[in-house]
């Protein structure tokens, strides 16, 4: 059996800064929270918890030592309308926006003034979209194209598939009569060099293992990709193999998303060459 284990794996410049983050308010803070999961990971969550942190929902009762708190907020985002609310009730809130999620934010709210219909690619249940709609309410969340007129900005959430945007902005142009037409590929670039990698992957191997959180959008995605060439396992961690049958497998593949800690992939790795 061949081990071939991708390039592009570890967190993403966003997944690490809002970690660190955590990690250093943990250190100094007497009391840290994160708004909802600050990963879409259950070991990375469960290990801040054990440090410390605890978790707050945009819906809940603003806990009573607040005003003692900090809050950070996760990568993905959140409305305008709720950091103002939070940043009244909490002692300090650190924005953790991921950089490039905020530069999705700015086109979508420039685009929205100049007069434009804006419609993004994306899953109007991610909180990437759910923020993005607050900025800009009357955004299309869509991963239907539509027929539109006038002038019409086309965006991407982040952690879709490249190729997928690029089919629904075509069927949505090709639908749609535009006097005006922007479109900006809103993609991150580290997600879809993952997408690159693991296309490839498919194709060599008989087995592709995609590790991380069962509700990360992007490792979703790159299960899904897989899936369309291969048989794939999409884990958590390496707890999840332990009954698996390596044999008959000639060439494996493991590949992660962007919220999947290189120590989980290593596990992984071990576990698939301990049975293999």
């Amino acid at each position: 059996m061949k081990l071939y284990v991708a390039d592009n794996i570890g967190f993403c410049f966003g997944v690490e800064r809002a970690l660190k983050t955590v990690e250093e308010c943990l250190e100094h803070e007497h009391s840290v929270y994160s708004l909802g999961d600050i990963v879409h990971n259950r070991n990375v969550v469960e290990r801040l918890k054990a440090k410390g942190l605890k978790v707050f929902h945009e819906n809940d009762t603003i806990p009573e030592d607040a005003q003692d708190s900090v809050l950070v907020v996760r990568a993905h985002g959140v409305a305008p309308r709720v950091l103002n609310e939070l940043e009244k009730n909490f002692k300090r809130v650190i924005d953790a926006t991921c950089p490039i999620v905020l530069k999705l934010f700015e086109r979508a709210k420039a685009a929205k003034e100049a007069g434009y219909t804006v419609i993004v690619f994306g899953d109007e249940n991610h909180d990437e979209m759910k923020a993005l709609k607050g900025h800009v309410e009357d955004a299309i969340v869509t991963t239907r194209p539509l027929a539109l007129q006038g002038k019409i900005c086309v965006l991407s959430q982040t952690t879709m598939s490249l190729d997928d945007f690029l089919s629904f902005g075509a069927e949505t142009l090709k639908a749609s009569e535009p006097t005006e037409l922007l479109f900006f590929n809103t993609v991150c670039e580290v997600t879809h060099k993952r997408e690159v990698e693991v296309k490839k992957m498919a194709v060599e191997c008989d087995l592709v293992i995609v590790v991380g959180g069962k509700n990360s959008s992007n490792t979703k995605k790159l299960a899904r990709i897989a899936s369309k060439t291969t048989k794939v396992l999409h884990v958590q961690d390496a707890s999840e193999l332990e009954e698996f049958d390596f044999k008959g497998f000639k060439k494996i593949g493991v590949t992660a998303g962007t919220s999947t800690p290189l120590e989980v992939v290593g596990l992984v790795v071990e576990r698939i060459r301990s049975g293999g």
